[in-house]
Formats: structure tokens, sequence, C-alpha cells
């Protein structure tokens, strides 16, 4: 039978015998907010990406360069696009400057509200109020149990409405570990991703466990104590 059939139809035949029946193209090409290394052009250590919210597919890979910000980052953003819910005082106005003086890509816009020794800048009015309106992200803020960093990106977009000092957080200064608990403000000079010149700033209390609460703690000198550093990043969000 099969010696009398046309060599296409028989080509045909056998290409649809190896498809795999059970396979369904609905299934997510990865986990929304999983992180995995990336190379970088040149050589150079790894960056990371993260699996976009639709889980098609991960993100641009970041982090790559030099960790004093001379890699090419993104630029710095107000939040202007999301609505003020937390009744806070209205976002700061960012003054684009041209010429020699005109600040470079990633620049906070403005000084910082605090620098060591000074105690860092108190915002856990806008946590709390995060936490009034979306319980439903901060009870799924715990990615290692099935949740997502929706909560962490809602704060940090809020309190980017009033200071771009405010970001992310490298655990450890590792490129790639982003903490799921913890917010840092850029207090240094210069590019802020990847500065390590922050304080650092714990806003989930009982993060992972039965009851997540909003919070404010200050750990910035509890991790120098540990040897170790925070790493300012946005983590390639449109925050």
């Amino acid at each position: 039978m099969l010696a009398a059939m046309r060599p296409a139809a028989l080509l045909l035949l056998l290409l649809s015998a190896c498809n795999d029946p059970g396979r369904s193209d609905d299934a997510p090409a990865c986990i929304p907010g999983e992180q995995q290394a990336c190379a970088c052009p040149g050589g150079g250590p790894p960056g990371a990406q993260i699996c976009e919210d639709s889980g098609e597919r991960f993100g641009a890979c970041f982090g790559c360069g030099s960790v004093d910000g001379s890699s090419g980052s993104p630029e710095a953003s107000t939040g202007s696009e999301a609505p003020d819910t937390t009744g806070s005082p209205a976002p700061m106005t960012t003054t684009t400057t041209t010429g020699p003086d005109a600040p470079m890509e990633g620049e906070p816009s403005g000084p910082p509200q605090a620098v060591p020794p000074a105690p860092p800048p108190d915002a856990s009015l806008v946590v709390e109020q995060t936490a009034l309106d979306r319980p439903d992200l901060l009870a799924a803020s715990c990615v290692e149990t099935g949740g997502n960093n929706e909560f962490l990106f809602e704060v940090v977009r809020r309190l980017r409405e009033l200071d771009d000092r405010w970001g992310l957080n490298w655990k450890r200064g590792v490129v790639g570990d982003l903490s799921q608990d913890v917010i840092d403000y850029h207090h240094g000079d210069g590019v802020s991703e990847g500065s390590t010149e922050v304080y650092i700033i714990d806003i989930i209390v009982g993060h992972c466990g039965d009851n997540p609460q909003a919070g404010w703690i200050d750990v910035t000198q509890e991790t120098l104590d540990n040897m170790t550093v925070g790493m300012w990043t946005l983590a390639g969000q449109d925050l």
C-alpha cells in the first residue's frame, strides 16, 4: 500500500504521525515573573530577563555592563501615567535640560530627600495605602508559593510618582536575584541602575507566611553588618 502512494503524500503522512497530540498550543512559554540568566554582549557577566505578564515570552536582557550604571539602562520613569490613589502630594516635575549639564540617561530628576547618616525618607503611608487598596496583591506576593511581584511593583510605581529615586533591589547585589519584599532608595550621585548607594527597606512583614502585612523596616545597616549590599534596579519593569 505504502509503495503505491505518491512520495509527497507519503511524506505528509509521516510528518502527521510525528506530531504530539498531547501538546497544547495554549501552554504558556514561561511563568509570569519567572527570572532567568541571559548572555550579555561582549562576553561580560550574565544579565537577567523576566517573563512578561502574558506568559508568552521573556523580556529583554538587562543588567549588562559594569555595576556603576555605565551600561545602557532604561530611562528613569516618573510614573506619571498611573493615577495617584494614595492622596499624597503631587508628583515632582521633571525638568528637561539640554547641553553639557543635561543629566545622563537613568539619573534621578532631583536631589535625594536624605543621605547618610540621616534616616531614609519615610514613605510607609504609601505602602499601607497600597495594601488597603490591593490586599489581593499583598496576599499573593510570595513567588515561591505560586504568587507574583505585583504588590512590590505597585508600591514602587506609586513611590516613583513622588520621587524617582525609589526602585527595586537586587538581593546582595546579585543581578537577577530580585528581592520580593524589599525596595531601595538611591541617595548617591549619577545613574540609579546598578548603584549600591542605597537605603534598603523591607516593606512586607511576614512575607511568604500565612498573613503578610504592610511594613516599613530599614534594613540598610543590617545588610552592611552582614558584609553585603543592596543594588538599585528597575529589573526591566515599566515603573
